[in-house]
């Protein structure tokens, strides 16, 4: 016994019922193709619909049952998912498509101490991820699948030996229809009858294919497979219950998504500071792209941000599926801040400034940045942030107030433009001279004061060569 088989029945139902937080459901999946049943949940197999059922067959033993069509692109991403998950406590994974997951059992037993160790580990890693399964244990992935497909649900000896494997159906193999039809005739029904027929009478029957499934049916040859390795980046793709067409009830789901995400970064030490959303609509994708401030693994913030990004999106035609990735991987190195550095965190500012694209966009946040000059309204200058495509030049700053760097005889708050100065106010310190900026047409000479007004409020004050009088800025 090397190999254990992990068979998810129903994959793309068990997702619909997490969704949906309702398994009393009657669901069927439908293959779209041929319009037959192929999942049926609890209440639709009480109900007496059955896999292989037509619609019609369906609707007329229960007009109430609700159809979903089968997405193979949502259960390939559910089961890459699983095989990342069980690849923290295994490193032997074979990811057999498209329902099913091997596991190699041999350097298991001595690390776990016992193979019942680990497949109870297994088990509760499983039932954390929700999904339905059935197990089997062979000594080829070929045996083992087959017993998984039966539903053995053991490792023991006894229940898995050639004996269990003998009286097992043609149809719980992987051998096309043709084939098994062809056995069928000539009154070949079980995997036992199907091995005691000698090699060269199937050389002449059938290709080379089926005839290496059977060697490995028998414990014979195993046909190689190659091991699964995690991505190194994350995407996954959810499949909706149901069309939507308002975008903020779309957090629900994507935060199904996002957990994924975050279970992911945790598991491994990463953060990310972009995400990328894709809303599958009836007419067309449509790209969405969600930016913090920094890097970061954190559930609740990137929900926060999310939301802020769904509460202004307008959509154009309803969403059916939504796809979560990420590209932008780093290793997460938290910010060790001091015992007595309680006033300031850079990640609280980093935070902030995620909220702020999240809600405005990168195009219209902007961050100040100091330019060597002593003149006041050109010391600094309006920087996109790293996600905006092109910064803005030096010297052309955002119509609004700006933050003055922290200097003694300068103000906490610098207005764009200098005003006339039209209070009643008196001089409490000053003048400083400033004579400069004759290299590029723009010369100042000035005489700055500090002011105080009769309320208290202190001002940056100057008077120009014409003896003008004139605000620029604030004492915070």
């Amino acid at each position: 016994m090397q190999w254990l088989y992990v068979y998810f029945p129903r994959l793309q139902l068990d997702q619909f019922e997490v969704l949906q937080h309702n398994s009393a459901q009657t669901v069927v999946v439908v293959n779209n193709e041929t319009n037959t049943v192929i999942q049926c949940s609890k209440a639709a197999v009480d109900a007496g619909i059955k896999a292989g059922m037509g619609l019609a067959e369906v609707s007329a033993m229960n007009d109430q049952t609700e159809v979903i069509v089968h997405s193979p692109l949502s259960e390939e991403s559910q089961l890459a998912h699983l095989a990342t998950t069980l690849y923290t406590i295994a490193s032997d994974i074979v990811l057999c498509q498209p329902t099913g997951i091997a596991i190699k059992l041999t350097p298991l037993e001595r690390y776990y101490q016992g193979l019942d160790n680990f497949i109870a580990l297994c088990q509760q890693t499983l039932r954390s991820c929700h999904v339905t399964y059935q197990f089997g244990a062979g000594a080829t992935i070929e045996i083992a699948r087959v017993l998984a497909y039966v539903a053995i649900n053991s490792l023991q000896p006894a229940t898995c030996d050639a004996g269990a494997l003998q009286k097992c159906p043609l149809t719980a193999t992987q051998l096309c229809v043709k084939d098994i039809e062809q056995l069928q005739r000539v009154g070949v029904h079980t995997v036992g009858q199907l091995l005691q027929i000698p090699l060269d009478e199937l050389g002449k029957r059938f290709n080379n294919k089926t005839i290496a499934y059977v060697l490995a049916l028998g414990g014979i040859k195993q046909p190689c497979y190659d091991l699964f390795h995690p991505k190194q980046t994350f995407d996954h793709f959810l499949e909706l219950p149901f069309a939507i067409e308002a975008a903020p009830r779309l957090l629900r789901y994507l935060s199904v998504l996002l957990q994924k995400l975050c279970t992911y970064l945790h598991h491994r030490n990463l953060a990310t500071d972009s995400l990328g959303i894709v809303l599958t609509q009836r007419d067309d994708d449509r790209q969405l792209t969600i930016n913090a401030g920094t890097p970061h693994p954190h559930f609740d913030e990137w929900l926060s941000l999310i939301d802020l990004h769904l509460e202004t999106l307008r959509l154009d035609s309803p969403v059916t599926a939504i796809r979560l990735y990420s590209d932008t991987l780093t290793e997460f190195a938290p910010e060790n801040l001091s015992l007595l550095d309680t006033v300031y965190s850079k990640h609280a500012e980093n935070m902030l400034l995620g909220k702020l694209l999240a809600r405005l966009g990168a195009d219209s946040v902007y961050q100040p940045r100091t330019v060597n000059d002593h003149r006041l309204e050109f010391s600094f200058s309006g920087v996109a942030t790293p996600t905006a495509e092109s910064p803005l030049a030096p010297g052309h700053n955002k119509p609004q107030a700006t933050t003055s760097a922290s200097t003694m005889h300068q103000p906490g708050l610098l207005l764009p433009e200098a005003r006339p100065l039209r209070e009643e106010t008196h001089i409490v310190y000053g003048p400083e001279r400033l004579h400069t900026g004759w290299w590029d047409a723009r010369s100042v000479k000035r005489d700055y004061f500090i002011a105080v007004t009769p309320q208290g409020q202190r001002l940056s004050v100057f008077r120009d060569e014409h003896q003008h009088w004139y605000v620029h800025g604030y004492f915070v």
